[in-house]
């Protein structure tokens, strides 16, 4: 017996034109209803490009519908490194983005939201910066709107100390050194950034932490906050990040001898952060390394 697919994309003819959204996938799609109205309630389904939720939204006749059945496993929640009333600091797990987006799976305020509500606490959760989808480590989040708005005061006035590590493939010249190029879009490449000119002024100082055989391990200060920043600024020094295939980082690390690490994200991490509390006092907060990054550490090493 053929298996069902578990991802269709649907195109409502004329006779499908008014119908409600759970219905048609139901029809076109040979699940049954209940099944088609749940995957459209916890966000799986794309009516004319756009995510719907509400299973009674109506379809028009030429409609493309794409729907995901699959039940999704429950996902990894972060670490948490700080909780009080005013603020959440989590260890952002790789793979989850910031917000909820067309890549699948749960955004980060959500994943936070199942944990408040797991510890007992008030679910609310406000994003107040962002790290992009493979990069790990400290997210700091308010859990009011007063504290969301001054958190991010602080990340706008650049009062805010970042400390990331970066798996870079080549070999620095020096053990410091900075980039401050500005930053624009990359018009060959949707997503991407690249040194412009007339772009974001940009600046980021690095440190070498360990060499090793055609690599270093970086750690990066990023003194604004740009889009990719550090990932731009390692690409223009030819110094990608390990895993980071975006900016010309290799997808596997390979040793003389042949042997190969394949890797699942860029290898960078957010360390620390320091900023200022919304009560005024002073915190700093801290993810541990993650075990991808001291696995490909320990790999080249010869470990």
């Amino acid at each position: 017996m053929r298996r069902r697919a578990s991802r269709l994309r649907l195109v409502a003819l004329a006779e499908d034109a008014g119908a409600p959204l759970g219905s048609f996938v139901a029809k076109r799609g040979g699940v049954v209803e209940p099944v088609a109205r749940e995957a459209i309630a916890r966000g799986a389904a794309f009516l004319r490009g756009r995510r719907v939720r509400d299973p009674q939204a109506t379809v028009r006749a030429g409609d493309r519908v794409e729907i995901d059945l699959r039940q999704p496993e429950r996902p990894q929640l972060p670490r948490v490194l700080h909780l009080d009333p005013l603020l959440l600091a989590v260890d952002k797990p790789a793979g989850v983005l910031a917000q909820e987006g067309r890549g699948g799976g749960p955004a980060l305020a959500d994943l936070c939201s199942t944990l408040l509500r797991e510890r007992g606490e008030p679910d609310a959760a406000l994003l107040v910066h962002r790290l992009d989808r493979g990069t790990t480590g400290v997210t700091v989040l308010a859990r009011t709107r007063a504290a969301q708005s001054a958190l991010l005061e602080e990340f706008r006035q650049g009062r805010v100390a970042k400390e990331y590590l970066a798996l870079c493939v080549g070999e620095p010249g020096t053990d410091e050194f900075a980039n401050d190029a500005a930053l624009g879009a990359d018009p060959a490449h949707p997503g991407k950034r690249r040194p412009d000119p007339r772009g974001d002024p940009a600046r980021t100082r690095f440190r070498v932490v360990r060499r090793l055989p055609g690599a270093a391990l970086v750690a990066a200060f990023p003194e604004t906050g740009r889009t990719h920043q550090i990932r731009a600024h390692l690409a223009a020094l030819a110094l990608p990040i390990a895993g980071d295939a975006r900016y010309g980082g290799p997808r596997a690390l390979t040793l003389p001898d042949g042997r190969r690490l394949e890797l699942t994200r860029p290898l960078l991490h957010a360390l620390s952060l320091a900023l200022r509390h919304p009560e005024g006092t002073h915190l700093t907060l801290r993810a541990p390394e993650p075990d991808d990054l001291s696995q490909a550490v320990r790999f080249l090493a010869g470990g």
